[in-house]
């Protein structure tokens, strides 16, 4: 009985930990970093560039239940930063709609100029643009649709590339998070989003 409970709440810490999660109807989310901080190398990889870390988690986080308390940044264009994401949990043949999410702050803020290239691998066909604003500051603290995919594996990959616009300590790039929801599915309910933060690190 004791190695039984013991089990358990191992299985439990593990699942509390990862970074890449679904919910109803098989949306899955993949976050940038753990639960400890961490990079969530299953299913999130840098690719290229200068990456840190960050406290400035988008302002959704509550209402999705991710489990990160922090996110990667990128503050310099030299060299070129890029990010792949690898999800988990997607089916062959299958349409998502693709979102991302992100923070900011008044101290450190998400780029407002900022450019991004997307590239899709193991699909059959997407309607995410080649290059997107999505990632700048206005955007910041709710979903923003990129695009459709269709899957045809079950392991697509989406790589983002710095193309332009202005990264510094103060304007950043944020990679927080990127959600996958199957086409006709209902969204989490959300809730109300808190006031930006003044300051971060």
């Amino acid at each position: 009985m004791i190695m039984n409970k013991k089990l358990i709440l191992t299985l439990v810490t593990l699942a509390l930990a990862s970074a890449v999660h679904t919910f109803a109807a098989d949306i899955v989310v993949v976050e940038s970093r753990t639960a400890d901080g961490s990079i969530n190398s299953n299913a999130w990889k840098e690719v290229s560039g200068t990456w840190g870390k960050s406290k400035n988690k988008t302002r959704v986080s509550d209402a999705v239940s991710l489990v990160g308390r922090s996110v990667s940044i990128a503050a310099t264009n030299i060299p070129a930063p890029a990010f792949k994401v690898a999800p988990e949990g997607l089916e062959s043949g299958k349409t998502y709609r693709v979102d991302v999410t992100f923070g900011t702050s008044s101290a450190q803020h998400a780029s407002a100029d900022l450019v991004v290239a997307v590239a899709a691998t193991g699909v059959s066909a997407n309607t995410i643009p080649t290059n997107t604003p999505v990632f700048q500051e206005p955007n910041a603290n709710s979903w923003n649709t990129l695009g459709m995919i269709t899957t045809s594996t079950d392991h697509p990959t989406l790589t983002f590339t710095y193309v332009s616009g202005t990264l510094s300590p103060i304007s950043r790039w944020y990679a927080d998070s990127i959600r996958f929801t199957p086409e006709g599915a209902a969204e989490p309910k959300a809730k109300p989003a808190k006031k930006p933060k003044t300051s971060a690190k």
